[in-house]
């Protein structure tokens, strides 16, 4: 009896393998990709089974949004949607042990959202949903010492190219965040462009401008070094060398301009006036009068 029990289990199990009770395995978690990479998304049979005689249909969001299909044992390129079509590719090494594998050339941000494989033979028709999130990885980010402000050095830091909107902030040599001030752009393309400023006193070391995903996922940084040598030429020293720079080009100005008004003046003088002067600064009185009678009696 119990022989007898055990060659029915087997046979029923046979038989419900055969009827097609089976079920669809895919990613069991989102796939996460950036923008240029290769997307391949794997689907198999469980328990294994064959998929060559079956139809197999990976599909976006809807069953009729064809992403690729396969059916009769060939792939149905017509049937597929045009923004897919030339970048998919079906692996089918192991379809006979029901394991096929779709491969998306080149993703870009609009390839974001769920995605599904579908199994169909004459008996059974099951499929699997995932989701797909795509992300663009910007710039690394550029630091500049924008000079000094409210008595410290002004940091700027930018970086562009980013999806979905990245998380900002400056870390010290610790590790430690700052706070800051951070602005986000969108472009025409739907990425973000990232800027964020940064006011630092004193002896601060290394400043770390960060940029990453909102999962921490990816991230990039770069750093400037602020010693305290930046102080040295504070705001108020720079302005009193610059002063101190003014006054003397001033005062060249001032004795240029005496200079040549003494000359112009001095070019507009005669001689003879400054002859009728000299008895005046030279001699006495009585002396300044016989020269002037013999000065008359010279001109009769």
């Amino acid at each position: 009896m119990a022989f007898g029990a055990l060659v029915l289990t087997l046979l029923l199990s046979l038989l419900r393998l055969g009827s097609g009770h089976w079920q669809v395995m895919g990613p069991d978690k989102t796939v996460q990709l950036v923008v240029g990479e290769d997307a391949v998304f794997s689907c198999f049979l469980s328990p294994k089974i064959s998929a060559e005689a079956m139809e197999v249909r990976f599909f976006r969001e809807e069953f009729h949004a064809v992403v690729h299909l396969y059916r009769e044992g060939k792939d149905q390129h017509d049937m597929q949607m045009p923004a897919y079509r030339g970048r998919t590719e079906l692996l089918k090494d192991s379809i006979a042990e029901g394991h096929v594998s779709l491969r998306l050339k080149k993703v870009t941000l609009s390839d974001n959202g769920f995605y599904g494989c579908r199994f169909r033979s004459q008996n059974n028709d099951q499929e699997a949903i995932w989701e797909m999130q795509v992300s663009a990885l910007g710039s690394a980010p550029l630091v500049s010492i924008m000079g000094f402000a409210e008595g410290g050095i002004q940091l700027l830091c930018k970086s562009s190219g980013w999806f979905p909107q990245p998380t900002v902030k400056w870390k010290g040599p610790q590790g430690h965040d700052f706070p800051s001030y951070s602005k986000v752009n969108t472009d025409r393309r739907g990425l973000f462009d990232v800027e964020t400023s940064l006011i630092v006193q004193g002896n601060a070391g290394s400043i770390s401008c960060s940029i990453q995903y909102p999962d921490q996922s990816r991230e990039v940084e770069s750093s400037v070094l602020i010693r305290e040598t930046f102080f040295h030429f504070s705001p108020y020293r720079l302005a009193s060398i610059s002063l101190g720079v003014l006054c003397c080009v001033l005062s060249v100005a001032v004795v240029g301009l005496m200079i040549s008004y003494s000359i112009s003046k001095g070019s507009q003088m005669s001689v003879a006036p400054f002859r009728m002067n000299v008895p005046d600064l030279f001699f006495h009185p009585r002396q300044r009068h016989l020269l002037q009678g013999y000065g008359d009696r010279g001109t009769k």
